[in-house]
Formats: C-alpha cells, structure tokens, sequence
C-alpha cells in the first residue's frame, strides 16, 4: 500500500466489459521526505489506479497494488493492478501533523 496524489484521470475508450463504468485515475506515489520530516514529496512513480471511492484530483489516497487489489467485492474480478482504498484526511508522523485535508 502506497500514499499518492491524484493528478489525473485515465481516459480509454475501448475497455474490457469488467472495466466499463470505472474511473481510472492518474496516481503520484508520495514519500515524506527523510532530512525534513513533516514533507511530502513525490517519489517519481506513477500508477494508473481504479478508484472506488470517489477521489478527485488533488487528493491525497491509500492505494493498494498487486493481487491485494483484487481482494474486495467490487474488484474480485478486475483486471487491475492498483486500486484507490482510501482517501487521506491526515497525516501524522511522531508529533506532528504533516498533512490535513482543506
């Protein structure tokens, strides 16, 4: 499981029938940075995640990746690799807030 930030939609036009009626996102792999703690950088990666929740661009998600992406209901019988399981409203590292929702 990984933090990211929604940057973007994935737009196809032709899908598989499982995939049909899905939003795919455009997701940045986040890191708090190790010599500033309280920052979140990006980590260079990026994922093209199904999103289950509702995430907008902007937000910053829990997603999950691998077979674990396919252990809910409703991606059972995806065929995907990377799904939104959570929208992030805070983040605290030790004593301090590094991230809260607007």
């Amino acid at each position: 499981m990984f933090i990211g930030k929604v940057s973007g939609n994935v737009v196809a036009s032709q899908k598989i029938d499982t995939v049909i009626g899905r939003k795919l996102l455009l997701v940045q792999a986040m890191t708090v940075k190790g010599d500033s703690p309280g920052k979140l950088v990006t980590t260079g990666r990026v994922a093209v995640a199904v999103d289950m929740l509702g995430a907008g661009e902007g937000d910053l998600v829990l997603v999950t990746q691998g077979s674990s992406a396919r252990l809910t209901e409703a991606t059972k019988n995806l065929p995907t690799d990377a799904v939104v399981v959570g929208i992030i409203d805070a983040i605290q590292t030790s004593d301090r807030e590094i991230y809260k929702k607007r």
